[in-house]
């Protein structure tokens, strides 16, 4: 795993000068070398970021939503810390306003910091013991038709 830092992130674009705390979890800038086309294969599979998503989950949940992380960027590469909230069972974030360092809880930016090294260390185990496996699948689906 290459050395993982903490930078800021603009949320929405760069005009409006909305940023929050975020991991660089691109590819070729967090992952080890000899690791980094299995990775990039294993991004293809339907099934990659379940594991993934369900930790993100899980911190959101940790902190009752009030802080949330979120995948953003082009090409989905910056893990990033996104203030929140839960109504009628449905959890909302706002990623278009700016989160100080400051503001954030050192228990959240602790644990924001354990779920971007999970996910690359995760990522790289994958690389190294996983095999990518193809296979063929049905899907049955009902249509309706007009009959005369």
């Amino acid at each position: 795993m290459e050395k993982l830092n903490r930078t800021r992130y603009h949320t929405m674009n760069s005009w409006n000068n909305s940023t929050a705390p975020a991991y660089n979890l691109k590819v070729h800038h967090c992952i080890n070398r000899n690791l980094q086309s299995k990775v990039f294969e294993l991004m293809e599979c339907e099934n990659f970021y379940d594991e993934i998503n369900d930790r993100m989950r899980m911190f959101d949940a940790q902190f009752d939503y009030k802080w949330q992380t979120g995948f953003n960027g082009r090409s989905g590469g910056y893990l990033v810390l996104y203030r929140g909230e839960i109504k009628d069972n449905h959890s909302f974030s706002y990623p278009g306003k700016t989160i100080k360092d400051s503001e954030v809880p050192a228990e959240v930016l602790r644990a924001f910091r354990n779920l971007a090294v999970w996910i690359v260390r995760h990522t790289e185990n994958l690389a190294k013991h996983a095999q990518i496996k193809e296979e063929s699948y049905c899907i049955q689906k009902t249509r309706k038709v007009i009959k005369q």
